[in-house]
Order: structure tokens, then sequence, then C-alpha cells
């Protein structure tokens, strides 16, 4: 089992190639269908040959991301525990920024593998080597300046089989998703089904899960237990990692029905087993592009690398300031009557007042004489 998920701009014909490679169009939405755009994440199962006999087929989860500059936070949740990248780039319009900036999302989240579908071939003007020369050329000097470029057309068929045998042989030569027993569900969706309760689903990892069992909510700590899971709409008892699964939870709600919005299930959460650990926090610290740091979480911990819109209400720490001010030097200036009591704002607002200058009276001018005669 492998997960593979696509990127490149929009427009580029992403969900059209994953249709002609699995014949299933990932678009789930009909606002999707109707506007011809990719908004939410979509999915679909794709069976390989092996390029052995001897080998088993591999059985492949694709993960479609949207390709607009709105909704690129769709595409960071779907690119948890991802084996291989598909970069879809239309050669009719080359390498865009949209793909730039996926390109370097896949590097920062350590997708190892590569592959350069160079689609709409047909409808290209400039001659194939050409366009492959360009693509060579925007990843030269990073880690997939090697990997493989396959032409292919999503309208006519042209090269999707070929696509299919490059990915069969680069999958094939990956080692299989490691079982550590510690399972891990990285939440892209969450959702409620009528008569069965809440719903997620997501890429599982470094374990497995198996029905009726007690597992944990993260980073909320929500115990909750799998009241039945499905990998493509396929009943299952358990799943191993590299696997696309579904699980009803529960003991559990989802987190846009509630109103403190801190409580229950949604996108960028975790599942794990109960006994996995509590989550360690993260520092909001910005980090030189380079080599990854070793982690200093605490072992046995959890990290996630998520995302989630999570309300949240900042204020200043005036009380470590006026501490500094009065160590160093003058004492504090006490808050006044006026903006006791008051927010953030109000108090802002009487500060500057405070700090403008006042306005001068303007001089009186005398009246005018009467002309005379």
């Amino acid at each position: 089992h492998f997960i593979l998920a696509t990127a490149g701009d929009v427009d580029h014909g992403k969900s059209a190639l994953v249709e002609a490679l699995t014949k299933t169009h990932p678009d789930r939405l009909p606002e999707e269908r109707k506007r011809g755009m990719t908004i939410e994440l979509g999915f679909a199962e794709l069976q390989l040959p092996a390029p052995f006999p001897p080998s088993a087929p591999m059985q492949v989860g694709i993960i479609d991301v949207p390709g607009h500059e709105d909704f690129v936070k769709n595409m960071i949740a779907g690119m948890g525990c991802v084996n291989l990248g598909l970069i879809v780039v239309a050669a009719d319009d080359g390498w865009m920024p949209q793909t730039e900036e996926h390109f370097q999302i896949l590097e920062y989240l350590g997708v190892q593998r590569l592959v350069i579908a160079l689609n709409k071939i047909d409808l290209a003007e400039e001659d194939e080597d050409f366009l492959r020369e360009v693509v060579k050329d925007e990843l030269s000097g990073t880690a997939f300046e090697n990997a493989p470029i396959v032409a292919t057309s999503a309208a006519s068929g042209r090269g999707v089989s070929e696509l299919k045998q490059t990915l069969a042989s680069i999958l094939d030569s990956l080692p299989d998703p490691p079982d550590i027993e510690k399972p891990r569900l990285s939440v892209d969706r969450a959702f409620s089904v009528k008569g069965h309760g809440t719903v997620v689903t997501g890429s599982l990892a470094d374990g497995r899960f198996h029905v009726e069992q007690s597992v944990v909510v993260q980073p909320q700590g929500i115990s909750a237990r799998i009241r039945s899971m499905q990998c493509f709409g396929r009943a299952a008892e358990s799943a191993g990692p590299g696997t696309r699964v579904a699980i009803n939870l529960a003991n559990v709600d989802l987190r846009s029905t509630l109103v403190s919005m801190q409580e229950g299930v949604g996108r960028g959460d975790v599942v794990t087993a109960e006994n996995f650990g509590k989550a360690g926090r993260a520092g909001g610290r910005r980090r030189r592009r380079g080599p990854v740091r070793r982690s200093r979480c605490p072992v046995g911990r959890f990290k996630s690398l998520r995302t989630a819109h999570m309300p949240r209400r900042l204020r200043p720490r005036a009380g470590r300031r006026r501490r500094r001010a009065s160590a160093s030097g003058p004492p504090a200036r006490r808050r006044s009557r006026r903006t006791a009591g008051a927010g953030c704002g109000a108090r802002k607002r009487a500060r500057r007042a405070s700090r403008r200058p006042a306005r001068r009276a303007a001089p009186r001018r005398r009246p005018r004489s009467p002309r005379k005669g």
C-alpha cells in the first residue's frame, strides 16, 4: 500500500489525469464540477501491476489536491504520509509560479520521490524535447533533478500506460511503509453521516488500526472508539500503514458543530492509539531553509505537522514590559482611570491621544472697520 499525491497549477489537468489513470473522477462537490476547478481534496484508488510477475499487485491511494493559490491550505492538509509525488505541468502553459510553490511544499514535507507528468502534450506548440529541457532546468540543483518526465494527454490517453509503468517501477523500488506499532491517522476530512455519527478520513502511518480499538484525538486528548472503518468504500476490520482509511468514531463530535471551537475532531487533528502519549508543543519560530534539525520533543511525545484553523485571542504582555521598565529606569506609567478595565484597543487609542501634541487655538481676527464714504 502506498500514497500518491498530485501537485501543480490550476487548470493543468490534474483531475483529468487522475480520472484517466483510475477511471474515477476525484471531484466530489457539485460546485467543483460546475466551475471545472478542484476546491477540496479528492481521492481515488489505483491498482498497479507489479513490474515483476512474482510480486503482488500494488494498491495506491491517490490524493488529488487543488491547484489554485487560494486553496493552498487544502493542498497542504492532504500531504501527510505521501510516498510519491506527481507534479502535473501543462505543456501549453509551462512551469508556473504555483507549480513552483507546490514543488517547494513537497520538498519541505519530505517527499522522497517525484514524477513529472507533461500533460496536454497534444496542445503544445513547441517541440517535446524542448519542453523536457525546460522542466529539467527548473529541477536542476534540487534533489529531484533526475526525476522521470512522462509526456501524457488525459484527453486522448496518450502516455497514460507509460505513466503507470513509471509509477509502478518507482513504487516497487520503495520499501514497504514501516510498522512501528504506533499508528497515527492524519485527518484531512471530518464529516457526519446520518445514522453513523462522526467519520474522519486520512492517511494511516506507522501502525495498524482495527475495529473496536480505543483511540485518542490529538492534540485535544479526546478519547474515542473505532466503531467501523472502510478502505475506498469497502468495509475492513483492520488497516495497515500506507492506506487511505475512513474511520467511524464513537464518543466524539465534529469541531465545527461545537460552540467553543476547541473540542471535537476536525481537519488538522491526528488520531493515535490511547497509549501513544501526549502531544508536545511546537514554538512559532522561523527557521532557515536547510537540513531538518533533530526534534527536541521528549521521547514518547507526539509531533504533528498538520494544519488547522483554531480561533485564538492575542493580548500584549504588558505586565512583563512594565517590570522591565521599572527595573532598568523610571517606574512604569500606571493606567489611568480612563483606561482601567478597557480593552487593548481603548488603551492604545488613549495612549496615542496622550502623546499627541495639543492644538493651539487660532488667534481671533479683529473685525474690519467699515469703509468711509
